[in-house]
């Protein structure tokens, strides 16, 4: 089974949100009437056939306006009801921890957990942010006759494909499946083709069209809308950062250069208002570890930071702020709660539904205008391009012909970044009128430092320290407390003055470090406090290394379970038998235990000196 996939059976569908192994996440369609998802066995849906959207609207008697055909006042309420929903999408899987991020958005956004299940359940049962505005909810219309059914089935089924069928072509698949006898004959009524394309043109989802035919990123890359204007209502002036990650067109070597390591990721944040590059990471890593170096590149002092390349520039080249807005879509690295967190800094997380890059079309642009900087000049050096594999090409394989480090293709990066922020002109910016009359050069450096000294937008944050934001974007989980300590990841923890606290026990919210478990955070009212691990052989491990050891120990444990259990049987039949061969037949004398205890002492005492020999000498 595949990811939100839909199945149907006696009238109810179903939509299968994850899969592990033989078990499968699946959620009941019927809106807010509707249950929280669920794991059970996939087998249970064997008898189930496939189906489309369609039969969801229509079963509910729904009807959903697409999000640009929304009114701005719906449009804003569904964002900002998709924004209360975004962390708990996040973590679906997990029943204890969904639980537990519904109840803390509840509180932030000022709503019920029930209004936030039913948020839930709408977007989940339709996928559309559509859904959350409730006033395009209809009576059902007009069923459809079994021949638009069959039709509607054909064009899901062989237009909307990755194998790029013709009409005609799906046409004719449409009658051999549904308008043939036993013997394959053709039956006498069986609609036109002319009757096939009317319904394919009066009901075609363009979106759809190019989506399944070319895929996501195919769509993105041709045929998305482009909506500049989008962009400044969302920055009408600096403070709204916009962040995305890319993976690099280029491979990179070793640092001895004897091996090729692959092509790295390239997180970026960039200002919405000015298209200022405000900071960015490379590296290997992505999730977590990407975001908390993305977001502490933000805050580093530039003109420091590019030292260390060889790089010297002026503070005005590359500002250093961290926004007090940010823009993301549903990526992986932004799609978690430990990315929300930021908003205890006082950071604004707006999270865009997915695959609308056009509403961040700022940082998609920079990756592209970034890699056309060195590219032609790294040319037989590691560059991707398809052209390269041509037969005959003087370039042949570029995995072949990479030879830089990732720290010298980090300092070719930061150049262009120096560039791109103080020298790449800025074409198709909105200039104001005074704007022009003051000379503001079109370069992203000028325009962010005019819109902060005139135009009043969110906040700049400048005084975030490293240590804030690598605490924020810490994952985090339950911990217990307990006379043994604080119990997290199952291991214990302990700090001073938390004795009375774990005597009195209870669950508390911790933030934790995947790389190394020897101390974690408890968070509380805003404040984090360490807690030391006690159990040292657990020391400077990461949690997956511990989390292993503890698996092995248990299969070590396992494995000698039998033989623990008779070596007890077998201790058990001597211990009987011994004092099955100690009965008397009559009952020893109590009197003068004090005496007989002495008596026995003096016959059983050896003198261990004597006979070690150690007078003999």
């Amino acid at each position: 089974m595949q990811k939100n996939e839909l199945l149907k059976k006696n009238g109810s569908i179903v939509r299968i949100l994850a899969a592990d192994g033989d078990e499968v996440l699946y959620f009941v369609c019927g809106g807010m009437k509707a249950s929280m998802p669920k794991w059970c066995k996939a087998i249970q849906f064997k008898d189930y056939e496939p189906c489309d959207e369609d039969e969801i609207l229509s079963l509910c008697g729904m009807k959903l306006l697409r999000e640009d055909e929304l009114e701005p006042r719906e449009r804003n309420m569904a964002r900002n009801r998709y924004a209360i929903i975004a962390p708990v999408l996040g973590c679906l899987e997990d029943e204890d921890l969904r639980t537990h991020i519904i109840e803390r958005t509840a509180k932030e956004h000022g709503v019920t957990k029930q209004t936030v299940r039913n948020y839930l359940k709408l977007y989940l049962t339709y996928d559309s942010i559509s859904a959350l505005v409730p006033k395009h909810r209809t009576a059902k219309e007009k069923p459809m006759t079994a021949d638009e059914k069959n039709i509607r089935w054909a064009v899901n089924k062989y237009v909307y494909s990755r194998k790029k069928n013709s009409l005609n072509t799906a046409y004719k698949m449409m009658l051999k499946e549904k308008y043939t006898d036993s013997e394959g004959k053709l039956i006498e009524k069986y609609p036109s083709f002319n009757q096939f394309r009317y319904w394919y043109s009066k009901n075609k989802n363009h979106m759809s069209y190019y989506i399944s035919r070319e895929g996501k990123t195919g769509f993105m890359r041709n045929h998305r809308v482009l909506v500049g204007d989008n962009v400044q209502a969302f920055a009408a002036a600096p403070g709204v950062g916009m962040a995305d990650s890319t993976i690099i067109d280029l491979y990179v070597v070793s640092d001895d250069r004897n091996r090729v390591v692959g092509r790295p990721i390239l997180a970026a944040l960039l200002d919405g208002y000015s298209y200022l590059c405000l900071g960015y990471s490379l590296g290997w890593e992505g999730g977590e570890y990407s975001l908390q170096s993305l977001m502490i590149n933000v805050i580093t002092p530039k003109k420091e930071y590019c030292r260390k390349f060889g790089i010297e520039i002026s503070e005005e080249e590359w500002p250093c702020a961290l926004p007090g807005c940010i823009v993301t879509d549903r990526g992986s690295d932004y799609a978690g709660s430990t990315y929300g967190q930021l908003a205890e800094l006082n950071v604004k997380i707006i999270n865009l539904e997915a695959y609308r890059p056009d509403e961040k079309g700022v940082v998609e642009k920079f990756f592209d205008i970034i890699q056309r900087h060195f590219k032609p000049y790294l040319k037989g050096a590691g560059v991707v391009a398809e052209e390269y594999l041509e037969r005959g090409s003087y370039f042949g394989d570029y995995k072949e012909k990479s030879c830089l480090t990732l720290r010298e293709f980090e300092t070719v990066l930061l150049r262009c970044i120096v560039h791109y922020n103080s020298k790449h002109i800025i074409y198709n910016f909105p200039f104001t009128e005074e704007m022009i009359e003051m000379g503001i050069e079109p370069y992203s450096n000028r325009i962010w430092k005019y819109g902060l000294e005139h135009l009043r937008g969110i906040n700049v944050l400048t005084d975030v320290t490293k240590e804030q934001i690598v605490l924020s974007l810490l994952p985090r989980t339950l911990g217990r407390f307990s006379r043994l300590g604080l119990k997290v990841n199952g291991m214990r923890y302990f700090c001073e003055g938390f004795f009375e606290r774990c005597l009195k026990g209870g669950e508390a919210t911790v933030a934790y470090d995947r790389s190394d478990v020897s101390c974690v955070w408890l968070y509380e009212g805003g404040k984090y406090t360490r807690f030391e691990l006690i159990e040292s052989r657990y020391k400077g491990k990461d949690l997956e290394a511990v989390l292993n050891m503890k698996e092995r120990q248990k299969k070590l444990i396992d494995k000698e379970q039998h033989r623990s259990i008779q070596s007890e049987i077998e201790l058990a039949s001597h211990i009987q038998t011994i004092r099955n061969n100690a009965v008397t037949k009559g009952s020893p004398d109590v009197a003068g235990i004090r005496e007989t205890r002495e008596d026995e002492r003096k016959t059983k005492h050896i003198n261990h000196v004597k006979e070690a020999g150690l007078y003999d000498n």
